[in-house]
């Protein structure tokens, strides 16, 4: 008895079959990277958009900040005493320490104080203040100090004076840099005394919530 072949038997049918689903699965995967690929653009152009908006917001700040700095301390910085520079405020070592002391002379004192009433005018809610201190490059001639504690000693040093004259504690912080960010090269007199500075510095700081213990 002769069997009939059946006609759905063919193999080459399976064999297209096999390629009409492969092909059909490679379209729906080459449109989903496109997809994602477009979204990661559009999700990345957001980013941008917002770091730009950021940073313009805080230029603007800044500048805001800057200007009201320099109305409140323009007694010291026409008498000489200061500086102001992007919004840093530049004292000499001169002005405030003995030659390689850290302890603030009555003059230094009294520097501090002539400005911390326009600090405090400056001062968000959300900002808190840097002090550094900074060196030259000279060893220091002293068997208490060296370059970079004697930098952080005086900038702990107008901390504690600006607490004392009403600044909240957790506000303030210092740091000292010793000789290694001098403003101008180390080449001569006049550069080294420019680079023997404290600096303050305003600085926006969100305050996060504490939980826990």
């Amino acid at each position: 008895m002769r069997l009939k072949r059946d006609e759905n038997s063919n193999p080459w049918m399976a064999y297209t079959d096999l390629g009409v689903a492969l092909v059909s699965l490679f379209i729906l995967a080459f449109v989903a990277m496109a997809t994602l690929k477009e979204q990661k653009a559009e999700d990345l152009t957001r980013t941008e958009e917002e770091v730009l908006s950021c940073q313009e917001e805080m230029r603007k700040i800044a500048a805001e900040r800057n200007a009201l700095l320099s109305k409140s301390l323009q007694t010291s910085i026409e008498a000489g005493l200061i500086a102001l520079e992007d919004g840093k405020i530049q004292i000499q070592a001169s002005f405030l320490f003995p030659i390689n002391g850290a302890d603030l002379t009555k003059e230094g004192e009294g520097v501090i104080r002539g400005i911390s009433k326009g600090l405090l005018e400056a001062l968000d809610s959300t900002d808190v203040i840097m002090v550094s201190g900074f060196t030259d490059d000279t060893p220091v001639k002293s068997k208490t100090y060296t370059n970079w504690n004697l930098s952080t000693e005086r900038a702990v040093n107008v901390v504690k004076t600006l607490i004392a004259q009403g600044f909240p504690p957790d506000r303030l912080f210092a740091a000292g840099f010793g000789e290694h960010m001098p403003k101008y090269p180390n080449d001569s007199e006049e550069h080294r005394r420019l680079n023997r500075r404290v600096e303050i510095g305003v600085t926006p700081l969100q305050k996060m919530n504490q939980t826990g213990h």
